[in-house]
């Protein structure tokens, strides 16, 4: 009877000795599961991160360029305003200026 007893202590303590093992294999191939779904995750955040930040680089410059071409369209404008309001102007200091250079000291 002690045998019997002692046989089914033993084969209970390795029943349990393979259910532990089973649980560990389980909760290795879990945690696996769970590294590689969490390195997906951080993989797709970091593209997704980097898209958004490429797509805000290109509006950006994009809004750079708008407002350089602009502002370039602004000064010729400007330009082309002041050189038709000066035409007048420079004209006249022009002819004054050669006047004065081709008077002789006795003329003026």
């Amino acid at each position: 009877m002690q045998k019997t007893v002692l046989n089914e202590i033993i084969k209970s303590e390795k029943a349990a000795e393979e259910i532990i093992e089973e649980a560990r294999k389980k909760a290795s191939e879990i945690i696996s599961k769970a590294d590689a779904e969490y390195n997906n995750s951080v993989t797709k955040a970091r593209e997704d991160s980097l898209k958004k930040i490429q797509e805000e680089v290109q509006a950006a410059h994009k809004k750079t360029e708008d407002a350089f071409r602009t502002a370039v369209a602004e000064a010729k404008e400007e330009n082309s305003s002041f050189f038709a309001e000066s035409e007048g102007k420079t004209d006249s200091v022009a002819e004054k200026i050669a006047e004065s250079l081709l008077k002789t000291e006795f003329d003026k």
